[in-house]
């Protein structure tokens, strides 16, 4: 028999007493980390540690042998891929037109999943951190002009970026190749493949690198450079051995975010696999999409999916684990706290300053380009050049004659309704995560932070795998996914969603002074008065800012939805765009430039209230 020692004086009491002291003294922040802790580990952890059991545990038996099925099956897993793949074919047709086609070999689900978030990463650095410099270090005119245009990317999700594109380059009839280079040069240039689905994702991530990039910079002390440079070093030695050291927390942080998302996204490859592209469908966002249950009256999950759901939430958190841990040991000694003046920046001569304006010009160039695209396609008749205004009437007509009234309304109403839990959640834990020292806070940041590196379709399988078998008779509250999925779909926006307000949250108390509170709680008032009266109030603008970061998140979200919307009637915007068709491309364009315009309003709005804090939302 153990006996424990409840002496007054024994350790564990005294840690008891400790704890009842601290919460009795401060009830409502230990009420809020308790609450929020209980809401991610219920949420997120829980629904996480299903799909994780699910993949090695299936129908009674306790094994790997998914996993050794993935690695051995070469629709899985195949280093040497099929001779009839291509990275470039040329074929003359009769007309004389030559067509460029750009694939890339099909090295089975997992391995092309990996390639792309790897290459998608690489190319998003190159032109991320030669942007970043450039915008940091060298003065042109033009220069704010420029860094508004670098956001253009970011308005607009990357499936509805593949729409675009695919109208672009996606087919021998695409508008550049029917248009321009087709009678200008001969040729015709069609992506498809890997390719496609690395440039679509290159082009939209490589600002968020830049973003990174350019804050460590900006944030950076002036007085390291000016030293180096006093005691004989040239610009380029600076730049490697003093600039771009600084600039590591960024371009880590911006390459590991890209790289997840890169990985778990599930709209780009579902864009061209709607229009034919095998190689598209062998991803493993795809393949889990596509291949959820194991019969048709079934929860069940395969367990195949669970599997490379397993992989792919590994792979994220290893990433974001690295992430906090590399940006924590490493250390970036500043000689005095904040920036000691301003940067010397280069200016440089006439035929320099040429040379970087046409690269502006073609790096803006080929980011817009889905963007063009899907304009096009949303006011012209494919096939022809005849304008119309038929594709916005449909999406404007009554849900009896097309039901984008049903997807739209579903859409501002699971957006809405996440975005208010957001803002509650993220604001509490926002403020005791900055204002309250107490054992655990690490693991309490990591838990509200981590949801951005977890996979969408992962989440979306743990939903259905953990509240599958609940009650379906509880009306608006049912969280069977199966039987009214809007509950989960809610609850999966604001828990994957919730990371960008809460940055914003604590940015916001970061720069504003605690005097004020404690003048406050001097006078007699209680911790809810001070909350509610006074900090609130203060950091209102990083409030609202980074609850338009996560509005424009959650419509534009595609994994969850995916996975959980099950039935037309509770699909929104994103849901319908997945049913896409050839024939359908300019009524999907159109929701498309809608969906932009809406993101384009709220990263304005985010930008005029945060000003020069705003890029800091987009990093982990």
């Amino acid at each position: 028999m153990i006996q424990t020692d409840s002496s007054p004086s024994s350790p564990i009491n005294r840690v008891v007493q400790k704890m009842k002291t601290e919460f009795s003294s401060d009830p409502l922040s230990w009420l809020v980390i308790l609450g929020i802790s209980s809401f991610f580990v219920f949420f997120m952890v829980f629904p996480l540690l299903f799909v994780l059991v699910n993949s090695v545990y299936y129908r009674g038996s306790v094994g790997f042998d998914a996993f050794t099925f993935l690695f051995t099956n070469p629709k899985f897993f195949d280093p040497i891929p099929s001779s009839d793949d291509y990275y470039i074919r040329l074929v003359k047709q009769e007309d004389g037109i030559t067509v460029i086609s750009l694939s890339g070999l099909d090295f089975g689900i997992i391995l092309n999943s990996l390639i792309i978030a790897v290459m998608t990463t690489l190319l998003s650095l190159i032109f991320g951190i030669f942007t970043a410099f450039l915008m940091a270090r060298v003065e042109f005119p033009g220069k704010s002009i420029l860094g508004g245009l670098l956001l253009i990317p970011l308005i607009l999700p990357p499936f509805v970026s593949g729409i675009g594109f695919f109208a672009l380059f996606g087919l021998e009839q695409g508008i550049v190749n029917r248009f321009f280079l087709a009678p200008l040069f001969g040729i015709k240039l069609v992506f498809e493949g890997l390719f496609a689905i690395i440039f679509v994702q290159s082009l939209h991530y490589f600002t968020l690198i830049y973003l990174n990039v350019y804050s460590s910079l900006m944030n950076a002390d002036p007085s390291m450079e000016e030293s180096a440079e006093n005691l004989g070093a040239s610009r380029m030695t600076i730049t490697r051995k003093i600039t771009l050291p600084l600039a590591m927390p960024g371009i880590i942080s911006g390459s590991i975010l890209v790289f997840i998302l890169a990985l778990e996204d599930l709209g780009t490859p579902i864009i061209f696999g709607a229009f034919g592209d095998p190689i598209a469908k062998n991803t493993m966002t795809y393949y889990i999409q596509d291949n959820i249950f194991a019969g048709q009256e079934t929860t069940e999950i395969v367990q195949d999916s669970a599997a490379l759901g397993a992989i792919l939430l590994i792979t994220a958190i290893i990433g974001f684990m690295f992430l906090r841990k590399y940006v924590s040991l490493r250390e970036y000694s500043m000689v005095s706290k904040g920036r000691a003046g301003e940067f010397r920046t280069y200016n440089p001569k006439i035929v320099i300053k040429v040379l970087i304006y046409l690269y502006f010009v073609f790096i803006l160039l080929l980011s817009t380009l889905p963007h063009m695209g899907i304009l096009y396609t949303s006011f012209f008749t494919p096939g022809s050049r005849q304008f119309t205004l038929d594709f916005y009437r449909v999406v404007f007509a009554s849900s009896e004659s097309s039901g984008f009234l049903l997807f739209v309304k579903n859409t501002l109403v699971y957006s809405f309704i996440a975005t208010i839990l957001i803002i509650i959640l993220a604001t509490l834990a926002g403020y005791v995560a900055n204002r309250k020292k107490f054992p655990g806070q690490s693991a309490f940041d990591a838990l509200v932070t981590i949801p951005i590196a977890i996979p969408g379709v992962v989440l979306g399988i743990g939903f259905i795998r953990m509240f599958g078998s609940f009650p379906g008779n509880w009306g608006l509250l049912t969280l069977n996914p199966i039987v009214f999925p809007p509950t989960l779909l809610i609850i999966s926006y604001t828990v994957r969603k919730f990371p960008f307000t809460v940055r914003a949250v604590f940015a916001g108390l970061q720069q504003t002074d605690e005097v004020l509170e404690e003048a406050a709680q001097n006078l007699g008032a209680n911790k809810p008065r001070v909350l509610f009266g006074i900090v609130v109030p203060l950091i209102a603008m990083n409030i609202v800012a980074g609850a338009l970061v996560s509005l424009v998140y959650t419509m534009s979200e595609v994994s969850t939805t995916l996975i959980l919307i099950n039935k037309q009637s509770y699909g929104n915007i994103v849901w319908k765009l997945a049913d896409i068709s050839g024939g359908d491309i300019g009524v999907f364009s159109a929701v498309g430039v809608l969906l932009m315009a809406i993101q384009s309003l709220s990263l304005i709005g985010t930008n005029l209230l945060l000003k020069n804090r705003a890029e800091a939302l987009t990093g982990i």
